[in-house]
């Protein structure tokens, strides 16, 4: 299964985007965006996800709760929870392999919020 995928400006890494891809996800950034959306607050971000039907990809979860629950209805937002401790913190490897395990569920991510951190089992440090 894939998703269809977008990254806030605090998920998007060059790196993390290329897993995604070869994982099979499409997957859309902000300055894919035109006008870009780099730059752009939080709600922006979540009206053009909305908009075009793709998930939300953050790092930023507190604010994303918040629009979640003001708005439920979306494609779905999969939040990170870090700590800024590296020993802690997932990798994009341990990100890509979170969405997996989350999709193997078969849960409808559509008008959730999904916390990746809850979806880590079975993945390896890198």
């Amino acid at each position: 299964m894939s998703l269809a995928l977008y990254l806030d400006d605090c998920a998007f890494s060059h790196e993390l985007r290329r897993l995604l891809l070869k994982a099979g996800h499409d997957v859309e950034i902000p300055a894919d965006v035109r006008p870009p959306l780099t730059g752009e607050d939080d709600a922006a971000h979540f009206a053009h996800a909305k908009a075009v039907g793709r998930a939300i990809l953050t790092l930023n979860p507190r604010d994303f709760k918040e629009l979640h629950d003001q708005d439920p209805d979306h494609p779905g937002i999969l939040s990170v929870y870090q700590d800024n401790d590296p020993s802690k913190d997932m990798s994009h490897r341990q990100i890509v392999q979170a969405i997996a395990n989350l999709e193997s569920t078969g849960v409808t991510v559509a008008e959730g919020f999904w916390s990746l951190n809850a979806y880590r089992w079975y993945t390896q440090r890198t």
